[in-house]
């Protein structure tokens, strides 16, 4: 049987009566209460049983309470007894006990406190004349659990909404939504050996910039009879840019690759499956003309066409990524959470048939290869502010995506105050 602080006690409806004088039966009500480490002092109750026929009849009896010595991990320096020694004659069919659990500020393991019930007369011990069940209780002090709406003291389960950084031309700019939502399971020891990592995010990352010069170009076509056309040409600087708007889901299983001595850092062999939908886009920019030349061109042409100077193609790509080798390192404490995750195996990816390639039209809907692909993000408690940092590459086909994400975490419970009314929040 538990007992919980707070918790109301009642009285036994059907206690049965000790008839014979040479026996009584006094013992703890329950055998092991639940408490927790505060920063105030606070009292224990620990209820006894009692059931003896007559108090008066048993004068120079007495009932104490004893430290367990060999059971007992909580420092003496954090409790006080309170009332150790009774008479039988002054005792109450339920009577209570109480300890003084001390405050604390100091986070600590989950200690125990256990009391024996002695029975003497006269200082004899008379414990074989007790028939009651429970002569010791466990009281088990968890370990003080620090709060504060200032700090983000639990990396478990976070979302983030933030922004990417598009980098063109060595100018880093913040642009586009990125949003995720993280879960964080570590495998706990002596309970599951295996953890698990979850996300489910959506972001912005760049495959690469290309500055090309010397490009010839016809800019216009304008038509002049039946019989030619005039045909206007450029010397161009092109720039070609791609990046990708992706929208993914990972999970890796957790195996704890390293025990260390430090609590806070871990290390983990994290196979993993990987699924993206990425949609990608290449601009083309045709800028600074130079040699302006115009020439007729045999053949009918009927108007006038002037062709733009920045072109977009958009490419739709569906990715399947089965990480065999991977490792999960992180390192969180009440300050920051530190995280880096890196991975390789197989990749498949598919496009659909009016998608392209490289620029041309696609030979085949489906490639596969061997992809890398390494992230790191640190997250500060107080503020929330996460930093990101991502590159994906293959090793047949090399396509590398990398991307740099600023955001707030932020916990799951908190987004359910949009939802309620302002006199509620």
């Amino acid at each position: 049987m538990e007992v919980v602080l707070g918790q109301k006690i009642t009285k036994t409806e059907d206690q049965n009566k000790v008839l014979d004088k040479s026996i009584f039966d006094v013992s703890f009500k329950n055998d092991t209460i639940k408490a927790e480490k505060s920063s105030k002092e606070q009292y224990i109750n620990i209820p006894l049983r009692v059931n003896i026929n007559d108090a008066k009849n048993w004068e120079g009896y007495k009932l104490k309470l004893e430290i367990n010595p060999s059971e007992t991990s909580l420092p003496a320096s954090d409790y006080k007894l309170i009332d150790l020694d009774f008479e039988f004659k002054n005792l109450k069919e339920e009577e209570i006990v109480n300890v003084v659990l001390k405050k604390d500020t100091i986070e600590d393991r989950n200690r125990f406190l256990v009391l024996n019930l002695m029975t003497y007369k006269d200082s004899a011990d008379v414990a074989k004349r007790n028939i009651g069940n429970n002569k010791k209780v466990v009281i088990m002090v968890k370990s003080l659990k620090k709060k504060s709406a200032d700090l983000i003291d639990d990396y478990k389960i976070l979302s983030y909404v933030g922004t990417n950084f598009d980098i063109v031309e060595g100018k880093t700019k913040a642009k586009n939504l990125f949003f995720a939502t993280n879960i964080y399971v570590p495998p706990v020891k002596y309970k599951n050996k295996i953890g698990f990592y979850f996300s489910l995010y959506g972001n912005r990352t760049m495959s690469d910039v290309d500055s090309t010069g010397n490009v010839r170009r016809t800019y216009k076509i304008e038509s002049i009879d039946e019989n030619s056309h005039m045909e206007y040409t450029s010397q161009n600087k092109l720039i070609t840019s791609r990046v990708s708007d992706n929208i993914g889901v990972h999970i890796s299983p957790l195996f704890r690759f390293i025990k260390s001595s430090n609590e806070n850092l871990n290390l983990f062999y994290a196979p993993s499956l990987e699924f993206i939908w990425r949609k990608s886009t290449v601009t083309r920019e045709f800028k600074n003309p130079t040699n302006l030349m115009s020439e007729t061109v045999p053949g009918y042409f009927q108007g006038t066409i002037t062709m733009d100077d920045i072109s977009r193609r958009i490419q739709n790509e569906y990715v399947f990524n089965a990480g065999l080798l991977g490792l999960f390192l992180v390192y969180e404490t009440k300050d920051f959470s530190f995280r880096v995750q890196a991975s390789t195996g197989y990749s498949s990816y598919f496009y659909p048939s009016n998608s392209f390639v490289s620029d041309v039209q696609a030979s085949v809907g489906r490639r596969n290869d061997i992809f890398f692909l390494g992230r790191a993000w640190i997250t500060e408690a107080k503020t929330g502010l996460t930093l990101q940092t991502e590159i994906m590459n293959t090793a047949l086909n090399p396509r590398p995506f990398f991307g740099i994400t600023l955001s707030k975490a932020f916990k799951l419970d908190k987004l359910a105050n949009i939802f309620k009314p302002i006199t509620e929040r």
